[in-house]
């Protein structure tokens, strides 16, 4: 490397993964010949694959006092970082996460190359694309950039190249404070193009700048697989790991994101002989071994279903002509044994990319859809049964069913160019009456789609009208849902829904989000039905007061109305989570003398009831 040239990557590790050697063979092809690794001081010789990388010249281990707040060290290291750096000329610096990757998509070979075609700009601040886990669930020791996977678009975080020796300090995102030595500094984005003042990140932000990644961009691979997410979370400090709920939030919001596949593209073979020579070092083949043996049996006791099954020798297999009767054969689903081959039932199913469509036709006068809700899409097993499958069985009635893998509120064109084509097919126009259902997220198709069947009845258990950020700024759920593309048909129920004959509408008047969303539903066919103090959890609400059944059966018999539900409802007073739920709300409101006389007024109840 030319005098100059020198690139000073820096990191900071909580402790080094299988990933490592490739993350490191990846850098050092783009320009890394001073790697810094800041570790917990108190792990600095814990790890023997830093230990033999660092003997080797390869990195250089740098003992730090670590945050007792995870969520803060990034930031503290890149402050060290950057006191390193102003130390430091004749090069450039570089801060990043140990699952980020810096990538250059111009002709330039390395960092320095890049930097001298930005016309030598002193900082360069490239965006951070997120990768999703593409599907991949189970985790493979070792590289992950030939995994492919969707990349999302920059959501606005930084990573900068910075000219050594000008500033004293940097964020992870970007270089702060006084320059050392120079009026003027030249600072540019992913394009090349010229960043102006005030070089802030936030003000750049506000004016829709920084963007810009023709040049050069960061790819932030936080889970290669979601058991390998899992993985990484559990060997945080015992008091940073997430809650549970936050790790499959997260991990949700990774399986969301499409996007452009990535690609490593015509570096391939140079990264496998960089790999090669990093692995032939003394000692690092044999701490990568037992690095990745100690991955798989951390993961196998972590989640034992994920370990892999046995793999069968050849002479434990048995020669079969396929005829043989007395082979065993799995167990058909009771939906899908319907329709098979031996099945009563015409019908079909259909396998889309993100979502399976079945149809059982029972009944020619009666067709209720059903949408999946949140909870079915992580049920990839082959017993999972569509939404009311059971209920609309012994109704006799036929039922469509839509279910989703993916938590994406069918935001598909697939799918809905799929149900556009049965609509134009006649598939609903032959039934005497339709009906659309679902909650949560099959609560906001059942409502979106039942503009394909004209005349149709809609029952809708706690429903989103759209997850667009421009028609509803105040919604912060559902954050796999909003990234998701809403210029596609069917996005907005409030248009959706001019045509049917009835749209029922549950939900509970003291949460306000659900609130909100049944607000933008306007018409006279539109029939608010209020299930006080059931939260954003309707159904669940229903069928513990024993009343989901006798709702849902009434409106397929087309007896339900507003009296007939309320005077149902009644029966919640019975139901324990009802008087907790309304306890809390009159204590939310300051009404804390009503609040007390719940108790005994249900006891009351509960005494009526029983003479």
């Amino acid at each position: 490397m030319t005098a100059g040239s020198k690139l000073l990557l820096s990191t900071h590790l909580v402790r080094p993964t299988s990933a490592f050697v490739e993350w490191l063979a990846w850098h050092r092809l783009i320009g890394a010949g001073c790697v810094n690794v800041l570790i917990d001081r108190r792990q600095a010789t814990a790890h023997p694959l830093l230990t033999a990388l660092a003997a080797a010249g390869m990195v250089r281990i740098v003992p730090v006092g670590v945050d007792p707040d995870m969520k803060e060290e990034p930031h503290n290291s890149a402050l060290r970082v950057g006191a390193m750096e102003h130390d430091e000329s004749g090069g450039y610096g570089l801060f990043l996460g140990p699952d980020e990757y810096f990538r250059i998509h111009c002709a330039a070979g390395d960092i320095a190359g890049l930097m001298r075609g930005a016309g030598g700009a002193d900082v360069l601040s490239v965006p951070v694309c997120e990768a999703g886990t593409g599907g991949h669930e189970r985790h493979a020791p070792g590289p992950v950039l030939h995994m492919a996977r969707p990349v999302a678009a920059p959501a606005g975080a930084l990573r900068s190249v910075v000219r050594l020796g000008l500033f004293g300090a940097r964020t992870p995102e970007v270089p702060v404070g006084p320059v050392a030595g120079k009026a003027a500094v030249k600072w540019v984005d992913g394009s090349g193009a010229p960043l102006p003042a005030p070089q802030s990140r936030v003000a750049w932000a506000r004016a829709g700048l920084g963007l810009d990644m023709a040049r050069a961009s960061v790819l932030r691979i936080a889970a290669p697989a979601s058991d390998t997410y899992i993985l990484r979370q559990h060997h945080l400090p015992k008091k940073q790991q997430p809650a549970p709920e936050t790790v499959l939030a997260r991990l949700a919001d990774l399986a969301a994101i499409t996007g452009p596949m990535h690609g490593i593209g015509a570096r391939a073979p140079a990264l496998d002989a960089a790999m090669a020579e990093l692995m032939a070092l003394p000692g690092v083949a044999e701490a990568q071994a037992a690095l990745e043996a100690d991955e798989r049996e951390t993961l196998a006791r972590l989640l034992p279903e994920a370990a892999p099954a046995p793999v069968e020798t050849a002479e434990e297999e048995t020669e079969t002509d396929g005829l043989d009767e007395d082979t065993p054969t799995a167990t058909l689903p009771d939906w899908f044994a319907e329709i098979h081959t031996g099945g009563a039932r015409q019908g079909f199913y259909t396998r889309l990319e993100n979502h399976a469509v079945a149809c059982i036709y029972r009944d020619p006068a009666r067709l209720v859809v059903s949408f999946d809700n949140l909870s079915n899409v992580n049920d990839l097993s082959p017993g999972r049964e569509p939404w009311a499958y059971k209920f609309l069985r012994d109704n006799g009635v036929s039922h469509l069913s839509v279910m989703a893998r993916r938590k994406d509120w069918y935001r598909c064109p697939q799918l809905i160019a799929y149900l556009q084509k049965l609509a134009a097919d006649g598939t609903f126009a032959a039934f005497d009456k339709v009906f659309f259902t679902g909650t949560s997220m099959g609560g906001f198709a059942a409502l979106a789609f039942a503009s394909l069947a004209p005349g149709a009845t809609v029952i809708s258990f706690n429903p989103q009208t759209t997850l667009d950020a421009t028609l509803v700024p105040w919604e912060e759920r559902f954050g796999m849902g909003r990234a998701r593309d809403w210029s596609l048909p069917h996005s907005d129920c409030a248009y959706e829904i001019d045509d049917v004959d009835k749209a029922f509408v549950f939900y509970d008047p003291f949460f306000t989000p659900d609130r909100r969303h049944v607000d933008r539903l306007e018409g006279e066919n539109v029939i608010r039905l209020k299930t006080w103090c059931s939260g954003h959890f309707a159904p669940p609400f229903l069928r513990r007061a024993g009343l989901l059944k006798p709702i849902m059966q009434h409106a397929i018999d087309g007896t339900l109305s507003a009296a007939v539900f309320y005077s149902l409802y009644r029966e919640r007073r019975a139901l324990p989570w009802y008087r907790k739920a309304l306890q809390s709300n009159l204590q939310a409101r300051g009404h804390d003398k009503l609040a007390r006389i719940v108790s005994p007024a249900f006891r009351r109840l509960r005494r009526e009831a029983a003479e």
